[in-house]
């Protein structure tokens, strides 16, 4: 394990505890990075993570210069966990384009683990969100906790980059007004939440998937739907330089979005959510 001077007693044990249990095989943790996806893929570029080392936990309290989908920030400071898990997959793996939502599944299994009531929503094609309401009289709406981004290289061979990041008990300040609304999950449990129980509960939700996608993709699929925050509703869709408007029914059986767009029913693997709206 490869830590900074700065890790605590508490964290040192939930490391070793995670590595002792063989839900992780090695650790690297520093109290300031740029972003632990690019830590994660410049370690694989040179060729310094063999299969003994997988799966590989890159951890940072600081996180300066994060990246998110299509070039969004995501800042985070010491109130959040912000993690990348290095995986053995392969791109051509049967399950492959079902991850996203597979690890979506589990991060979110780990939140309402760890921290009951609370209930989660995901909203393609990587947000990790949850309804509520400002008070008794206001429609909940959608707010974002956190999210995931799963990055490779062409020049990497059988390896991926599972990004995760919390708000815990805080949230960043966002100006975009299509962005969706943050929230902390401190904000929906009224108490402190654990940074070390939180790791811990997400690195073992995320390797009983990573076990579980050999079974095939049908088993993310229905679990996904089950919590889908745009089915049902009106959207808009950002793809490069159009934007495409229509009625989500939710995510097909290989992950992509579909739209009903002009009485069309059309299915979508990228692009950015920006407006929902109810039907």
């Amino acid at each position: 394990m490869n830590c900074d001077d700065g890790v605590t007693p508490s964290l040192r044990h939930t490391l070793d505890q995670l590595i002792r249990n063989g839900v992780i095989a090695s650790a690297v943790y520093r109290r300031a990075t740029a972003s632990t996806n690019s830590d994660a893929l410049a370690e694989l570029q040179t060729d310094r993570i063999d299969d003994r080392l997988l799966p590989r936990l890159v951890l940072a309290d600081r996180q300066t210069a994060g990246r998110g989908r299509h070039g969004n920030a995501w800042i985070s400071e010491d109130d959040a966990l912000t993690f990348s898990l290095v995986i053995p997959f392969e791109l051509t793996h049967p399950s492959a384009s079902v991850l996203s939502p597979a690890v979506g599944v589990a991060v979110a299994r780990a939140i309402e683990f760890s921290c009951p009531p609370c209930r989660v929503a995901l909203k393609w094609p990587n947000d990790i969100c949850t309804l509520r309401s400002s008070d008794s009289a206001t429609p909940p709406r959608l707010h974002k906790l956190g999210g995931i981004l799963i990055e490779t290289n062409a020049t990497i061979g059988g390896r991926m980059v599972v990004g995760v990041g919390l708000n815990l008990n805080g949230k960043p300040q966002l100006d975009s007004p299509h962005s969706t609304p943050p929230a902390s999950i401190a904000e929906l449990t009224d108490r402190h939440v654990s940074r070390e129980s939180m790791l811990a509960a997400n690195a073992e939700s995320l390797a009983e998937m990573l076990g579980e996608l050999d079974e095939g993709p049908d088993e993310w699929i229905g679990p996904y739907r089950s919590r889908c925050a745009l089915a049902g509703h009106d959207l808009s869709l950002k793809q490069s330089r159009e934007t495409i408007t229509g009625h989500c029914t939710g995510i097909t059986d290989d992950g992509s979005l579909e739209l009903i767009v002009d009485g069309n029913r059309r299915h979508f693997r990228s692009g950015e959510v920006q407006r929902v709206r109810p039907a």
